[in-house]
């Protein structure tokens, strides 16, 4: 989970890095304010998905990230903010994005996809979830033979 989460935190600085701010934007200052253009050209597109990237995918790298660590603390709690995580990165990825996605989008539905069997597997809900029984399902009544 770290692992992604900072995978995912790497790929945005990435799309950060490949815009050029100074052909990007333009500031201009006046009277006390400062005004912000956009140029159109190559370098728009790459600041929207720069910008969308951020906005759609920087939660779940954080709930990833809390989740890693939270594994090693609160268990219930890792688990669930795993399973979080990764229905969020899918139900971005899935509704969105605007056709055509991306195609860093697709690795992503497929590793999550992957994750949620993982996480919802029976070894993994096991060793996440306490292993004692509630006392509603304990049955009171001794039988003898």
């Amino acid at each position: 989970m770290i692992l992604q989460g900072v995978g995912l935190m790497g790929l945005g600085v990435y799309f950060f890095v490949r815009v050029d701010w100074n052909q990007a934007l333009v500031f201009t200052n006046g009277q006390g304010q400062i005004h912000v253009q956009t140029i159109d050209g190559p370098f728009l597109e790459l600041l929207e998905q720069a910008t969308l990237f951020a906005i759609f995918f920087l939660p779940s790298a954080v709930l990833l990230l809390l989740a890693g660590l939270t594994f090693l603390v609160v268990r219930r709690r890792g688990w669930l903010l795993a399973t979080t995580a990764q229905s969020l990165i899918l139900l971005v990825c899935l509704f969105a994005y605007p056709d055509p996605r991306p195609g860093f989008a697709y690795p992503f539905i497929a590793y999550s996809i992957l994750m949620v069997l993982y996480l919802n597997s029976r070894g993994v809900r096991a060793a996440f979830h306490s292993k004692e029984k509630p006392a509603s399902s304990r049955s009171g009544t001794v039988h003898e033979a």
